[in-house]
Order: C-alpha cells, then structure tokens, then sequence
C-alpha cells in the first residue's frame, strides 16, 4: 500500500538581528528573529547563530526556527556565551539545554 505524505510549506519572509553578543573566544553569537508563514498563518520564531572567523576562513552555524519565544532564544545564548560553545557544537548544546529546561 502506498501512501503520499503531504508536507507542509513553511516560508521565511524577513530576517534580523535581535542580539549580537561576542563570547570570551571571540565567537560571535547572534538572535535572529524572522516572520514565517505556515498554513497561511505568520508568526515569529527566533533563531540562534554561531560565526567564528579564523584567517580567511569563516565558520558558521545557525538553527533558523529555535523557538516561537525571545525568552528561551535568549537564554539559550547566554548559555552559549557562559560555557565558549564553538560553532560546530550549537546543536550539541541545543539538546544539553533543552534538556535542562524541560
């Protein structure tokens, strides 16, 4: 038996800084709020981004939809800021937090 699986169109309309804070090791972390349209519905979500810069070489994370509440966006970089999250860790440290959180 076969069955289709209707997924549904999530659109990102804007996109902007909130907060922008640089941890001791010189990691940029930032809270990105943007409007999405789902179901013909638009709502806000905050997202969480990590950018480093080593040389040329720039290295960069981000979770677009982290949570629909500025609150925990916040809290969870200052989380980033108090323990020197690298980039390459932020979803390692998205499930640490939402861990402590629940």
């Amino acid at each position: 038996m076969l069955t289709t699986l209707k997924k549904e169109k999530i659109v990102s309309h804007e996109k902007a800084t909130y907060m922008e804070v640089l941890g001791a090791n010189r990691v940029i972390y930032r809270v990105t709020s943007a409007k999405v349209t789902k179901d013909k519905t638009e709502s806000n979500v905050f997202g969480i981004e990590a950018e480093t810069r080593i040389g040329p070489v720039r290295i960069k994370e981000t979770i677009d939809d982290f949570s629909a509440d500025v609150k925990s966006a916040v809290k969870f970089a200052e989380f980033l800021v108090k323990y020197n999250i690298k980039p390459s860790l932020i979803y390692n440290a998205a499930l640490c937090f939402l861990r402590e959180t629940i």
